[in-house]
C-alpha cells in the first residue's frame, strides 16, 4: 500500500509527506475556546450548538480519545458524583465518562472511564467542563460516606449528547436521533482556529496529540497506561503517528547542562506558535470577484448561456459552475493564508527599520454585534475567582444559569461582512432606547386584521418570536421587519413555518398566546386572525 499511495500521490501531484501533528497546548484551547464562545463570524443557528462545541472540546482534551468516540457519548455514558476530597477542603465534583465507541476494525476493544474532577477557584471557567454539563445546586455527603451519587433520568441513558438541530415551525430545536458528525464538528473547529488566528488548519486530533505527548512525559502515567488511554495495543502507533515530529525538548541546554527552557519549546512546536488576528480569515469582495476571470470559469459561463434555463443540464451546469467557484475561492484563500505569514513578516520589519511601525493598530474584521445572553455567557465564564468559597459557589452557579439560558438562543445563519461594507451603528438597538419596545408594540398590533380584505406585512409567528427576546436583542429588528408585499410575506410563511411543521409540533401563537391543534386549524388562524393567506 505504501507503494501504491507513493504512485498516486507522484500522478496527482500530491505531497507525500505527513500531516504535521502539531500539539494544541491548555493555552492554545484556551483561546479556541474564547472564541468560540465569543465570535459572531461563526454562527451554529441554535445556541446549544455552540455550547456543544465548547463541550467536545473540555472532553476530548483530556481523555486523548478519537473524536468519534466523543460525539457518539450517551448521557447513560456519564456518570456525576459528589466526592469527599481525601487531603480536606470541600466537596468536589467528578465527572466519569465511559468511551463504548472506539475504532474497532482490529476487533473490539474494551470501554475506558475517564474522570475529570472540579478545580476550585480555577483561574478561568472555560476549562472547566462542569459548568457545560450540568445544573447543580450546593449538596453534602451523608457522613461516613465518601461520595454523593447525582444519578441522571433513565430515560436520557440511550440519548445522544452530541445532537445536530432540525428546523421546526418557530426556528431550531435539537435533533432527538440525529448526531454530529464527526465533518460537522471539524469544520467547525478549523473555522474557529482561523477566526482565533492560528496559521495551521486545526483539526479535532491536534488535542489528541497533545494529550499523548503529556502522559508521555507525565511522570504519574506509566507507558501501560498511555497505550491503554490512548487505545493501543503497543508503544508503536506512539512513536510512530504521535509523538512530535518537531523535537519537543531543549537539547541544546540538555546537552550544555542548562535549564531547559521547556515552556517556549511547547510553544513552539504547537498549533498557536504563529498566532495572529491580522491573519485573513475570508476573501475580499475583490479577491473573491476575481475567480470570475478563471479561463474555467468562463468556459462554465459560456457553456450554461447555452442551455435552455430551468432544464435538467442547466441545473447539472450551474451547479458544477457554483462548485468550481466554491473549489477556486477556497484554493485562493488557502494560498492567501499560507503567503501571509511571511509576507507580513517581511513588512513589519521594513516598518520598523524605516520608524514608521504601528504595532498598536486596530484590526477591525466589521463583525455583527454580541447579542445579550452571549455577552451574559462571556462575562460568567471570564469572572475572575472569589476568595471565599461562598463566592466560589455564586461564580460556578452563575455560569451555569448562563450556559443554560444560552442553550435556547436562535442564531440563524452565519452572515459574512466584508471590510468594504461598515457597520452602521444605527441598525443595532439597545435597552435604553424607548423606540425598541414602541416598535414591539407597533409591530404587535400590527399583525391583527379587522376585516376579511386586511393583509398585513409582518409574520405573526416571527413577531411572536421577537416579543420573548430582549429588547436590546440584535435578532428583534429582523424578526419585526415588514415585507414588501403581502404576497412576499405568504411566501415566508410558506417556506419557513408551514414546510417545517410536523405531525409531532405543538404548536402555538405567541402572539395570540393560543394553543392550536394541527396544521388546517394552523393556517385558518392564521387567514381569520391574522389576515395571512398560505
Amino acid at each position: 500500500m505504501h507503494k501504491v499511495l507513493r504512485d498516486l500521490a507522484k500522478k496527482h501531484g500530491l505531497s507525500d509527506e505527513k500531516r504535521a501533528n502539531r500539539c494544541m497546548t491548555i493555552d492554545d484551547l484556551k483561546g479556541q475556546i474564547e472564541t468560540t464562545i465569543s465570535t459572531t463570524d461563526k454562527s451554529f443557528k441554535l445556541g446549544e450548538l455552540r455550547i456543544l462545541a465548547v463541550l467536545f472540546l473540555l472532553l476530548l482534551a483530556p481523555a486523548g480519545a478519537r473524536p468519534t468516540s466523543i460525539l457518539r457519548l450517551r448521557f447513560g455514558d456519564i456518570r456525576v458524583a459528589l466526592e469527599r476530597d481525601p487531603e480536606g477542603g470541600p466537596h468536589k465534583l467528578l465527572i466519569r465518562f465511559t468511551l463504548a465507541f472506539t475504532k474497532t476494525y482490529l476487533g473490539v476493544k474494551d470501554a475506558n472511564t475517564f474522570s475529570i474532577p472540579e478545580t476550585f477557584f480555577d483561574p478561568s471557567l472555560l476549562l472547566s467542563p462542569h459548568v457545560f454539563l450540568m445544573k447543580l445546586d450546593n449538596l453534602d455527603i451523608h457522613p461516613g460516606e465518601r461520595e454523593l451519587s447525582l444519578p441522571l433520568k433513565k430515560d436520557f441513558d440511550d440519548v445522544l449528547i452530541f445532537r445536530r438541530t432540525v428546523k421546526t415551525l418557530t426556528g431550531y430545536d435539537s435533533s432527538p436521533n440525529e448526531p454530529i458528525s464527526y465533518q460537522m464538528m471539524t469544520t467547525w473547529f478549523r473555522r474557529i482556529g482561523e477566526l482565533l488566528g492560528l496559521e495551521y488548519p486545526t483539526i479535532p486530533y491536534n488535542l489528541r496529540y497533545n494529550a499523548a505527548n503529556e502522559l508521555d512525559q507525565s511522570g504519574d502515567v506509566s507507558e501501560a497506561l498511555r497505550n491503554l488511554a490512548l487505545g493501543h495495543a503497543s508503544s508503536g502507533p506512539f512513536r510512530n503517528h504521535y509523538l512530535g515530529r518537531e523535537v519537543g525538548a531543549d537539547t541544546w541546554a540538555i546537552i550544555r547542562g542548562q535549564k531547559p527552557q521547556q515552556a517556549l519549546i511547547k510553544q513552539a512546536c504547537s498549533v498557536g506558535h504563529s498566532i495572529s488576528k491580522r491573519r485573513p480569515t475570508d476573501l475580499t469582495p475583490e479577491q473573491a470577484a476575481s475567480v470570475n476571470t478563471d479561463p474555467l470559469i468562463k468556459r462554465l459561463e459560456r457553456e450554461l448561456r447555452g442551455l435552455r434555463p430551468r432544464s435538467k443540464k442547466y441545473k447539472e451546469a450551474r451547479l458544477k459552475l457554483r462548485s468550481e467557484k466554491m473549489r477556486l475561492k477556497r484554493l485562493l484563500k488557502q494560498k492567501i493564508r499560507d503567503e501571509w505569514t511571511a509576507d507580513q513578516a517581511v513588512d513589519d520589519i521594513e516598518r520598523q527599520l524605516k520608524g514608521n511601525w504601528r504595532p498598536n493598530q486596530v484590526i477591525d474584521r466589521r463583525c455583527r454585534p454580541q447579542r445579550p445572553a452571549q455577552r451574559r455567557l462571556i462575562q460568567a465564564l471570564t469572572a475572575p475567582p472569589d476568595s471565599t468559597l461562598e463566592g466560589q459557589y455564586r461564580r460556578r452557579s452563575n455560569a451555569i444559569d448562563a450556559v443554560i439560558a444560552y442553550c435556547i438562543v436562535e442564531e440563524g445563519q452565519t452572515v459574512r461582512r466584508t471590510n468594504s461594507s461598515p457597520t452602521d451603528p444605527s441598525r443595532h438597538v439597545t435597552t435604553s432606547d424607548p423606540r425598541t419596545e414602541s416598535a414591539l408594540r407597533n409591530a404587535r398590533k400590527s399583525v391583527f386584521v379587522k376585516t376579511e380584505r386586511e393583509r398585513p406585512r409582518r409574520c405573526f409567528v416571527c413577531v411572536g418570536k421577537a416579543l420573548s427576546l430582549a429588547s436590546d436583542d440584535g435578532g428583534v429588528e429582523d424578526l419585526i421587519r415588514e415585507f414588501y408585499t403581502a404576497g412576499d410575506l405568504s411566501k415566508h410563511f410558506r417556506r419557513r413555518h408551514l414546510s417545517n411543521l410536523w405531525d409531532s409540533n405543538e404548536i402555538y401563537c405567541k402572539v395570540c398566546e393560543t394553543s392550536l391543534d394541527h396544521q388546517m386549524h394552523f393556517q385558518n388562524h392564521a387567514m381569520r386572525v391574522h389576515g395571512l393567506k398560505s
